[in-house]
């Protein structure tokens, strides 16, 4: 049996390196082929209706997806490849608007939400109407999200009108949302591994120097175990989003959990240096069962 590893072509950092070499280890431990490849290296294409693969590659047994390319993800599934997580999966939780707004109506508790509306890029038209609405609903500060992003670099924070007006403009021909900021887990979220519709463990990000609580912007880790409130969100949101694994991050809100994201791939050196468990094995035993 052989399996393939897949990372974006256009992305490395030390996150990447320790997950692939994790998933090496656990693929040698299980006695699995192991192939890793970038996004880059796998060309498909369409002919006469048929889903071709340009290199002359042996078609794997399933494949491990760790990026966010989901015509990429969905095209080694059309070639019959049985892939982790499927590619309307990622779909759904790597576009944050799309997360929330499939979420919406599940009795999952998030920050309160306002959706950026489309404008088109050829178009300069004004966004007082907008903006005097968005204002009504949220108070400053207002956290501003882009839909797509990684380690927290697409998360601001506007402190008042001028930062909003200022963002806004920044962002306005591509797709964003707005948030109430949450005072209590200000630089603080809980983060949740799941596998296979069971969370595996939890820790505590807290960065003291700034309101997202991303390691790779400062935030120390701890372990610390979860309510069950909160394993039941993270649980229940994988659930409906069909996710063979995540990591869920969830604010410490006045009355119990709050949604903030989910990560389709979300990188776990720091995560296991708190719990001492081996995510890709767990990971990778759960694939092959479902194999």
């Amino acid at each position: 049996m052989t399996g393939w590893f897949i990372t974006s072509g256009y992305f490395r950092n030390e996150s990447v390196e320790y997950t692939e070499s994790a998933f090496r280890l656990a693929f040698q431990k299980y006695g699995v082929g192991f192939e890793a490849y970038k996004s880059n290296e796998l060309q498909f294409y369409l002919d006469g209706g048929e889903v071709k693969l340009l290199q002359n590659y042996e078609k794997p047994d399933f494949a491990i997806f760790w990026d966010k390319d989901v015509v990429l993800a969905g095209a080694l599934e059309k070639w019959g490849v049985k892939v982790f997580n499927n590619s309307r999966a990622i779909e759904l939780c790597d576009d944050k608007v799309k997360t929330l707004s499939f979420l919406a109506e599940c009795g999952i508790n998030m920050p309160k939400t306002v959706f950026a509306p489309l404008v088109f890029g050829n178009r300069e038209e004004s966004d007082e109407k907008f903006l005097t609405g968005l204002m009504q609903i949220l108070s400053f500060p207002i956290v501003v999200k882009e839909a797509s992003g990684s380690f927290g670099w697409q998360v601001y924070l506007a402190k008042d009108k001028a930062e909003l007006l200022s963002l806004r403009q920044k962002l306005v021909h591509q797709p964003h949302l707005y948030q109430q900021f949450v005072e209590e887990s200000a630089g603080k979220d809980a983060r949740i591994i799941v596998i296979g519709g069971k969370a595996v463990a939890s820790i505590v990000r807290q960065n003291d120097k700034d309101f997202r609580a991303n390691v790779e912007l400062g935030a120390k880790v701890s372990y610390r175990k979860a309510e069950q409130s909160f394993f039941a969100m993270a649980e229940k949101v994988c659930k409906l989003l069909d996710l063979d694994y995540a990591g869920i991050d969830l604010l410490f809100g006045k009355d119990g959990p709050l949604l903030c994201e989910v990560n389709s791939n979300a990188y776990f050196k720091g995560f296991e240096s708190c719990c001492g468990i081996k995510v890709a094995e767990i990971y990778l035993d759960f694939a092959l069962s479902k194999l």
